[in-house]
């Protein structure tokens, strides 16, 4: 029998998660912008970085969970010790993403690197953090517990954010003279704090992970070999579909993020509403992830997750019509954020009943490799930040150095796309895929756990 959970992993499980958020929402909302706008790269060269970048972290995406998975456990847990070491390593690489360094060609080079790198320290982690769920659970109403626990402090990140971290880079600008140098600060002050931020979380789980030789030898701590790992995949029609159907979720959150400073640049041409957007937004989406328990439970995992990808299309596409009124857009955006906070909780246990499916296919617990592959969706996704946003704009003539008062119909009507119609069809594609082919219901799952649990019974008898 595991140990019940502490206090303390109740109260604190999502803390990592909420320093990631941090991190991560510096990329989302300026990294783009930051190429553009401040470093003032042309557009040919910011779809370049954005096109190498992606494309290398998508490809090393899948080796996450495999690290995890087919490594010898070390001395604090399979985990657990990458959740200590990884993350102080994610600051310097960090800071060099949001630096201009010579030439344009070097400075492209150096960004590229610094997001290669602090990419790979950063996700290793985050996919350890998110494997612990399993570990720590002893049925499903608290992985559903310590998932929803995730999506809340991932949320509360956001407001944090919206009024505390966003405004640091002009500030930091007005202080020292300099546009770019608060962008650095800020990548490097959020790292530092997603690296304490995981070290509590190693430290409220101890004693919940075997450790050093205790995990090697006890059951299911046994490495996974690539073909195991491959079958998992391979022989997993649910995930295969999961997968597809989570590039397009994430399509949706990575341009929406990525494009909504140009809306308050071009659109409605008021910088100061941008924090209130990131603040409303972010309440919103803590309404969403509060609502994700009682609303899984209600409907089950995967009917909840088809009914907010339709909800939020909904609200994205109707309201690119309504949006050059910015009243409007908070309010039919505020929907999206909503049915986007129940996702980012509800999706997580998708995967979680996936790999229960792969368990029971393969005979093999690669969990961790399982839960991993989220990244593969998720860095898949990264792509259409550094494309598809250059590409709309540059269609309509957009030149970074001209006076946003002089902004055209069409150049407003682009970036209403690009943070609204766009991500709305994307959610269309995402719900219509998950719906016509994920077939892995909640009562299959229930059936397929004790099925595994009855064999390794007998194993072990």
């Amino acid at each position: 029998m595991k140990k019940p959970l502490s206090k303390a992993i109740k109260t604190f499980y999502g803390l990592g998660d909420f320093g990631f958020g941090l991190m991560t929402q510096v990329e989302l909302y300026f990294f783009v912008f930051f190429l553009t706008n401040v470093a003032k790269l042309s557009l040919p060269v910011v779809a370049l970085i954005g096109s190498v970048t992606s494309i290398v972290d998508a490809l090393l995406s899948p080796f996450y969970g495999a690290i995890i998975s087919g490594t010898k456990p070390m001395r604090w847990g399979r985990n657990r010790s990458w959740m200590l070491i990884a993350p102080p390593l994610v600051v310097l690489p960090y800071v060099f993403q949001f630096m201009k360094v010579g030439s344009e060609i070097t400075t492209a080079i150096v960004i590229s690197l610094g997001f290669i790198i602090s990419h790979i320290f950063w996700n290793i982690p985050w996919v350890a953090n998110v494997s612990l769920i399993p570990v720590l659970a002893n049925n499903p109403d608290e992985a559903s517990f310590l998932s929803s626990r995730r999506a809340t402090y991932t949320a509360l990140s956001g407001i944090l954010f919206s009024f505390a971290i966003k405004p640091l880079p002009e500030y930091i600008a007005k202080v020292t003279g300099n546009d770019m140098i608060g962008y650095a600060i800020l990548a490097g002050l959020t790292a530092a704090i997603m690296a304490i931020c995981y070290w509590t979380v190693f430290k409220i789980t101890d004693g919940y992970e075997a450790t050093g030789k205790e995990a090697q030898q006890a059951k299911g701590g046994a490495t996974v070999n690539i073909g195991g790992m491959i079958r998992s995949l391979t022989q997993n029609p649910p995930l295969i579909i999961l997968l597809l159907s989570d590039f397009f979720r994430y399509m949706v959150n990575f341009v929406m993020t990525a494009a909504a400073a140009y809306y308050f640049t071009y659109v409605a041409q008021n910088a100061a509403q941008f924090t209130l957007y990131l603040f409303i937004g972010s309440l919103a989406q803590l309404v969403g992830a509060y609502l994700a328990a009682p609303m899984a439970k209600a409907l089950s995992t995967r009917t909840a997750s088809i009914v907010s990808l339709f909800g939020l299309a909904a609200f994205a596409i109707v309201g690119k019509f309504f949006s050059m009124n910015v009243f409007m857009f908070f309010i039919f955006i505020i929907g999206v954020r909503v049915f986007l906070g129940i996702l980012t909780s509800v999706m997580v246990s998708l995967y979680a009943d996936t790999s229960v499916y792969a368990r029971w296919k393969t005979g093999e617990n690669a969990t961790p490799f399982v839960m991993g592959l989220m990244t593969v969706s998720l860095k898949s996704a990264v792509i259409s930040r550094g494309t598809v946003i250059p590409l709309v704009l540059g269609l309509v003539g957009f030149v970074a150095d001209a006076d946003p008062a002089t902004a055209s119909v069409a150049l407003k009507q682009a970036v209403i796309d690009v943070v609204l119609f766009i991500p709305g069809i994307f959610a269309l594609i995402s719900g219509l895929i998950l719906m016509l082919g994920y077939k892995l219901t909640r009562e299959k799952v229930v059936q397929l756990q004790e099925e595994i649990n009855a064999r390794e019974a007998q194993a072990s008898a």
